[in-house]
Protein backbone atom coordinates (compact mmCIF):
# COMPACT_ATOMS: atom_id res chain seq x y z
CA UNK A 1 0.00 0.00 0.00
CA UNK A 2 2.61 2.20 0.76
CA UNK A 3 4.22 2.21 -3.07
CA UNK A 4 0.93 2.99 -4.32
CA UNK A 5 0.55 6.16 -1.87
CA UNK A 6 4.45 7.13 -2.59
CA UNK A 7 3.61 6.43 -6.68
CA UNK A 8 0.87 8.48 -6.52
CA UNK A 9 2.44 11.51 -4.68
CA UNK A 10 5.17 11.51 -6.85
CA UNK A 11 3.40 11.41 -9.68
CA UNK A 12 1.11 15.03 -8.16
CA UNK A 13 4.05 16.15 -7.52
CA UNK A 14 5.61 15.66 -11.00
CA UNK A 15 2.20 17.29 -12.21
CA UNK A 16 2.41 19.87 -10.22
CA UNK A 17 6.15 20.90 -11.20
CA UNK A 18 5.63 20.70 -15.29
CA UNK A 19 2.47 22.54 -14.78
CA UNK A 20 2.45 26.67 -15.54
CA UNK A 21 1.62 28.67 -12.42
CA UNK A 22 -0.96 31.11 -14.72
CA UNK A 23 -2.77 27.09 -15.19
CA UNK A 24 -3.45 26.55 -11.83
CA UNK A 25 -6.25 27.06 -9.65
CA UNK A 26 -4.34 28.95 -7.36
CA UNK A 27 -3.41 31.10 -10.02
CA UNK A 28 -7.25 31.49 -10.59
CA UNK A 29 -8.35 32.11 -7.53
CA UNK A 30 -5.73 35.27 -7.73
CA UNK A 31 -3.57 33.82 -5.01
CA UNK A 32 -0.31 33.26 -6.79
CA UNK A 33 0.93 35.26 -9.99
CA UNK A 34 1.73 33.95 -13.01
CA UNK A 35 5.57 33.32 -11.64
CA UNK A 36 3.98 31.88 -8.46
CA UNK A 37 5.03 34.59 -6.00
CA UNK A 38 2.31 34.44 -3.35
CA UNK A 39 -0.24 37.22 -3.66
CA UNK A 40 -2.60 36.21 -0.61
CA UNK A 41 -1.31 34.04 2.10
CA UNK A 42 -3.23 31.29 3.39
CA UNK A 43 -3.73 32.41 6.81
CA UNK A 44 -5.80 35.86 4.86
CA UNK A 45 -8.22 33.56 3.05
CA UNK A 46 -10.81 34.00 5.75
CA UNK A 47 -10.96 37.75 4.85
CA UNK A 48 -10.34 36.87 1.13
CA UNK A 49 -12.90 34.46 -0.30
CA UNK A 50 -16.55 33.86 0.51
CA UNK A 51 -18.04 30.90 2.74
CA UNK A 52 -18.48 28.99 -0.39
CA UNK A 53 -15.58 30.16 -2.36
CA UNK A 54 -12.91 29.28 1.07
CA UNK A 55 -13.06 25.59 0.89
CA UNK A 56 -11.77 25.65 -3.08
CA UNK A 57 -9.57 27.76 -2.21
CA UNK A 58 -7.99 26.12 0.54
CA UNK A 59 -7.83 22.67 -1.69
CA UNK A 60 -6.11 24.82 -4.60
CA UNK A 61 -3.52 25.88 -2.25
CA UNK A 62 -2.86 22.96 0.05
CA UNK A 63 0.62 22.31 1.94
CA UNK A 64 2.15 20.05 -0.70
CA UNK A 65 1.28 22.48 -3.27
CA UNK A 66 2.65 25.11 -1.64
CA UNK A 67 5.65 23.18 -1.89
CA UNK A 68 5.94 22.18 -5.18
CA UNK A 69 4.90 25.83 -5.85
CA UNK A 70 8.34 27.15 -3.46
CA UNK A 71 10.50 23.78 -5.16
CA UNK A 72 9.28 25.24 -9.24
CA UNK A 73 10.43 28.59 -8.27
CA UNK A 74 13.72 27.85 -6.34
CA UNK A 75 14.41 25.28 -9.17
CA UNK A 76 13.93 28.07 -11.77
CA UNK A 77 16.11 30.88 -10.04
CA UNK A 78 19.12 28.16 -9.49
CA UNK A 79 19.01 26.94 -13.08
CA UNK A 80 18.84 23.04 -12.11
CA UNK A 81 17.10 22.56 -15.67
CA UNK A 82 16.55 24.29 -18.79
CA UNK A 83 13.95 24.78 -20.68
CA UNK A 84 10.44 22.91 -19.33
CA UNK A 85 11.20 19.96 -21.30
CA UNK A 86 14.87 19.38 -19.76
CA UNK A 87 12.72 19.10 -16.32
CA UNK A 88 9.87 17.23 -17.98
CA UNK A 89 12.63 14.50 -18.63
CA UNK A 90 14.84 14.57 -15.99
CA UNK A 91 11.78 14.25 -13.56
CA UNK A 92 10.19 11.41 -15.75
CA UNK A 93 13.87 9.86 -14.72
CA UNK A 94 13.76 10.31 -11.33
CA UNK A 95 10.07 8.53 -11.49
CA UNK A 96 11.28 5.73 -13.36
CA UNK A 97 14.00 4.74 -11.13
CA UNK A 98 11.85 5.26 -8.16
CA UNK A 99 9.03 3.37 -9.72
CA UNK A 100 10.03 1.57 -12.35
CA UNK A 101 8.60 1.46 -15.95
CA UNK A 102 4.78 2.85 -15.97
CA UNK A 103 3.74 3.56 -19.30
CA UNK A 104 0.04 3.97 -18.00
CA UNK A 105 1.89 7.10 -15.81
CA UNK A 106 4.38 8.07 -18.53
CA UNK A 107 1.13 8.55 -21.07
CA UNK A 108 -1.07 10.73 -18.63
CA UNK A 109 2.39 13.18 -18.53
CA UNK A 110 2.62 13.64 -22.11
CA UNK A 111 -0.59 14.31 -22.08
CA UNK A 112 -1.15 16.94 -19.45
CA UNK A 113 1.97 17.79 -20.88
CA UNK A 114 0.94 18.61 -24.21
CA UNK A 115 -2.72 19.88 -22.70
CA UNK A 116 -0.50 22.27 -20.92
CA UNK A 117 1.43 23.57 -24.68
CA UNK A 118 4.87 21.61 -24.66
CA UNK A 119 4.62 20.24 -27.97
CA UNK A 120 6.97 17.58 -28.37
CA UNK A 121 7.09 14.35 -30.02
CA UNK A 122 7.58 11.38 -27.98
CA UNK A 123 9.49 9.69 -30.76
CA UNK A 124 11.45 12.65 -31.63
CA UNK A 125 15.11 13.43 -30.60
CA UNK A 126 15.78 16.64 -29.83
CA UNK A 127 20.12 17.16 -30.59
CA UNK A 128 22.60 14.53 -31.49
CA UNK A 129 22.74 11.37 -29.68
CA UNK A 130 24.67 11.47 -26.30
CA UNK A 131 27.80 9.94 -27.24
CA UNK A 132 30.85 8.40 -25.01
CA UNK A 133 33.28 11.24 -23.77
CA UNK A 134 34.34 14.14 -21.54
CA UNK A 135 31.68 17.28 -21.83
CA UNK A 136 31.34 20.67 -19.86
CA UNK A 137 28.11 21.60 -18.13
CA UNK A 138 26.80 24.71 -19.64
CA UNK A 139 25.24 26.25 -15.88
CA UNK A 140 25.54 25.37 -12.06
CA UNK A 141 24.02 21.73 -11.53
CA UNK A 142 21.94 21.92 -7.88
CA UNK A 143 20.54 19.25 -5.98
CA UNK A 144 17.07 19.48 -4.31
CA UNK A 145 18.86 21.05 -1.09
CA UNK A 146 19.73 23.89 -3.53
CA UNK A 147 23.75 22.67 -3.20
CA UNK A 148 26.10 22.77 -6.45
CA UNK A 149 26.72 19.35 -6.86
CA UNK A 150 28.13 20.23 -10.37
CA UNK A 151 29.07 23.48 -11.33
CA UNK A 152 29.30 25.42 -14.57
CA UNK A 153 32.21 24.33 -16.91
CA UNK A 154 33.13 21.38 -14.97
CA UNK A 155 34.37 18.54 -17.10
CA UNK A 156 31.88 15.47 -17.32
CA UNK A 157 32.81 12.27 -18.35
CA UNK A 158 29.97 10.44 -19.78
CA UNK A 159 30.62 6.20 -20.18
CA UNK A 160 27.03 5.08 -19.55
CA UNK A 161 23.89 4.94 -20.84
CA UNK A 162 21.26 7.04 -21.66
CA UNK A 163 17.44 6.75 -21.46
CA UNK A 164 15.89 9.10 -24.17
CA UNK A 165 12.43 10.47 -22.32
CA UNK A 166 10.18 13.09 -24.31
CA UNK A 167 13.00 13.26 -26.52
CA UNK A 168 15.68 14.27 -24.72
CA UNK A 169 18.62 11.83 -23.61
CA UNK A 170 18.89 11.49 -20.07
CA UNK A 171 21.49 10.17 -17.71
CA UNK A 172 22.39 10.11 -14.02
CA UNK A 173 25.50 11.98 -12.56
CA UNK A 174 26.41 12.25 -9.10
CA UNK A 175 22.74 11.72 -7.93
CA UNK A 176 21.46 14.47 -10.31
CA UNK A 177 19.37 13.82 -13.90
CA UNK A 178 21.54 15.70 -16.78
CA UNK A 179 20.20 15.98 -20.15
CA UNK A 180 21.87 16.63 -23.83
CA UNK A 181 20.73 20.53 -22.94
CA UNK A 182 23.30 21.31 -20.00
CA UNK A 183 26.22 20.17 -21.92
CA UNK A 184 28.52 21.19 -24.34
CA UNK A 185 30.80 19.59 -26.49
CA UNK A 186 34.84 19.88 -24.52
CA UNK A 187 36.72 21.53 -26.89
Amino acid sequence: MGRVIDALIAYRVLKLLVTPFNKTEAFKFGIIDDKGKVLIKSKNFLKTFSSQELPKARESYTLLIRFVFNLKRLLSKVGIRGPLGTSAAAALAFFKEENGQNLEIEKTVYKHLRENGLEFQVDENYGEPLLHGTYRVNRDITDLEGDIVININEEVIFEGNTDTIMGYDVFKYRNVYLTTEDLYANA
